[in-house]
């Protein structure tokens, strides 16, 4: 309505203009070398509004004639790169299809339409990939390398790239280049650091540790976990090569060790391997005293074996006796315990009190037992039967219990298990990915027996089977070193960060 209104007052205002021009004619004269040109007035304005409107006209076309190549290079620039984002865009569909046909095919077209090396290169690197072709994908990273803007993500393609080929010293090396690039990505930090704790670069690994706080990459009690982890792992490398060194060579080396196994403690106070290394250390340099401290105070909270080992070899030369009356004062501490009642029946089997070793397991394996008995309470009441009656037919029968009875817990990972506790999986090569815990698949437990049973069953072996049963015991006590499984070249650790391979997923993970 108001549009309408506005034209019809604008048409009204021409109108009374062309009446008053009307009205009033007049004339236009003008003189010009000899000649004089009259006219109304009306048709000398209409005459300069045509000759002006003719200048602009001119105007025009020879500022497009002008123009006219430009623009028709612009309009195929453009027409250029609509036909080569549409190639990319079906390069990457294509990727994420698993066609490397097109891919390849799509990647070719993209790299010719369009000036964008991030995404082309790493289009047709891609595309190699899927073809298998992984020279030529490396070759396609390693271009990116040339130009700032692409180095970074040049170097993570390389990477990866080391890494599915097991190249673990080029993993590391690019991780290491693309940390100092930018020292905020998570994925380039969590590399390095796996790689070199895979590596057992403890030293290197703490280092990057630093920086990676330094960074603020992950909070402060996950990196104080795995500095204490770290140094418990130096603690045990120091610890180890002290052995093969005498006079003040060892005790030096034996003090360094028990310094880096205490500072592990103070950052992890229940962390079981640190607290039994630095009581080990403490009694071998003449600290006995403050292992005791550390051990009982673990005790009280959690139990473990490797405390109670390194709880009963505190002191040399210590009689049976006294050993026992040591490992039940530590149990008082926690007696409801299993552990708690495994160590009370060790120093007691140690100074030959039978009977203070069968009440000690009576909760498990008396007549009354409750709970079903564990592999290592059926080889301690085996060696009690055999201690104190000499009956190795009731040895035996235990014996073969033991292949049939729950697993006790072991340090336990990704294809390992072990009762020994070690900084990396073995095995993945995973840092700090053991766990204490009893394997999820035991073995099919037997049924709970009276002492009858236990003796018919004892005869049975004894009379029918001895050969299976000589078998069992030497099953239930493997030689040294073969319960831990073989130490495998650790594979280098997963990608952080997604690379479009549907595999390169941690988790990450783990742990940042």
């Amino acid at each position: 309505m108001l549009r309408a209104l506005y034209t019809f007052l604008i048409i009204a205002v021409l109108s009374g203009i062309a009446i008053w021009l009307a009205d009033n004619p007049g004339e236009l004269v003008m003189h010009w070398r000899g000649y004089e040109i009259r006219t109304s007035f009306v048709v000398g304005v209409g005459v300069m509004a045509l000759a002006a409107f003719l200048v602009l006209l001119a105007y025009r076309i020879v500022v497009s004639f002008i123009e006219t190549p430009a623009s028709v290079s612009t309009y195929l620039e453009k027409r250029r790169q609509q036909k080569g984002f549409l190639a990319l865009s079906r390069g990457m569909v294509a990727v994420a299809a698993g066609d490397a046909g097109d891919a390849k095919r799509y990647a070719a077209q993209a790299h010719k339409l369009l000036d964008v090396p991030p995404l082309t290169l790493l289009l047709a690197a891609q595309a190699a990939q899927l073809e298998g072709d992984e020279a030529g994908a490396t070759r396609h990273f390693e271009k990116m390398l040339a130009a700032p803007e692409t180095e970074f993500l040049g170097l993570r393609g390389l990477f990866i790239q080391a890494r599915r080929a097991g190249d673990r010293d080029g993993a590391l090396a690019h991780a290491r280049r693309a940390f100092e690039l930018r020292p905020q990505t998570l994925w380039a930090a969590q590399a390095v650091f796996e790689i070199e704790a895979a590596e057992e670069d403890w030293d290197g690994a703490l280092k990057t540790l630093d920086r990676v706080v330094k960074a603020k990459l992950i909070p402060r009690d996950d990196a104080r976990r795995r500095r204490a982890v770290l140094l418990t792992a130096q603690a045990m490398t120091a610890a180890e090569a002290a052995r093969g060194q005498v006079g003040d060579a060892r005790t030096h080396a034996l003090e360094e060790a028990s310094k880096l196994a205490s500072e592990a403690v103070s950052l992890e106070p229940r962390f079981v391997p640190a607290v039994a290394l630095a009581a080990e250390l403490s009694a071998s340099t003449g600290r006995s005293r403050k292992g005791i401290k550390l051990i009982e105070d673990a005790w009280g909270v959690a139990p473990h074996p490797a405390l109670a080992d390194a709880w009963l070899d505190l002191f040399e030369d210590e009689s049976g006796y006294a050993r026992a009356e040591r490992a039940k004062a530590l149990a008082a501490r926690n007696p409801d315990h299993v552990e708690s009642r495994i160590l009370v029946a060790r120093g007691a089997i140690g100074a030959r009190d039978w009977k203070q070793a069968r009440e000690a397991l009576a909760p498990y394996a008396g007549s009354t037992a409750e709970e079903q008995p564990t592999q290592r309470i059926c080889e301690l009441m085996a060696e009690i039967e055999e201690g104190e009656f000499g009956d190795r037919g009731a040895a035996r029968s235990w014996l073969t219990r033991a292949l049939h009875a729950p697993e006790d817990p072991q340090w336990t990972g990704n294809g390992y298990r072990s009762p020994r506790w070690s900084p990396i999986n073995p095995v993945t090569g995973e840092f700090d990915a053991l766990e204490w815990t009893a394997p999820v698949m035991a073995l099919a437990a037997e049924d709970r027996t009276g002492p009858a049973a236990i003796s018919r069953e004892s005869s049975v072996v004894a009379d029918e089977a001895p050969e299976a049963a000589a078998d069992a015991a030497r099953l239930t006590s493997p030689p040294a070193g073969a319960s831990e499984v073989l130490a495998f070249q650790p594979p280098l650790p997963d990608d952080p960060g997604p690379d479009g391979d549907a595999g390169d997923k941690r988790e990450g993970e783990n742990k940042w």
